[in-house]
């Protein structure tokens, strides 16, 4: 799969190219970097929904639009909106329905769920 980021600060709190410079406790480090590296070698998110420490589920509110992903125990999450072929954010239709075809994902934020 491949990875896009809504800008350049979520770039910094999710890609492990930037991992010198992440504050978070080192349980969520190591998550952080395991989910980076199964979102990347995942086939499509269908992968992702099939993985159940994940818990793949959609937000509700204000982020209908948006799904989340957890790290483990830690309370962190990953929060991000699937994409079509061209990068443009699938926010309509049954996205269960389509996420076998589903390559491309934008990470949205990386946030402690309980904060």
């Amino acid at each position: 799969m491949t990875i896009l980021y809504k800008n350049e600060t979520v770039k910094k709190q999710f890609s492990s190219e930037y991992k010198k410079k992440w504050r978070y406790p080192e349980q969520v480090k190591k998550k952080l970097e395991a989910a980076e590296n199964f979102i990347l070698n995942a086939e499509s998110l269908l992968d992702i929904s099939n993985y159940p420490p994940f818990k793949l589920e959609r937000l509700q509110g204000k982020r209908k639009d948006e799904w989340s992903i957890r790290l483990g125990n830690t309370g962190y999450r990953v929060t991000m909106i699937p994409c079509d072929d061209d990068g443009n954010e699938i926010v309509d239709g049954d996205i269960m329905a389509q996420c076998k075809m589903i390559k491309i994902v934008k990470v949205t934020e990386v946030s402690n769920h309980y904060e």
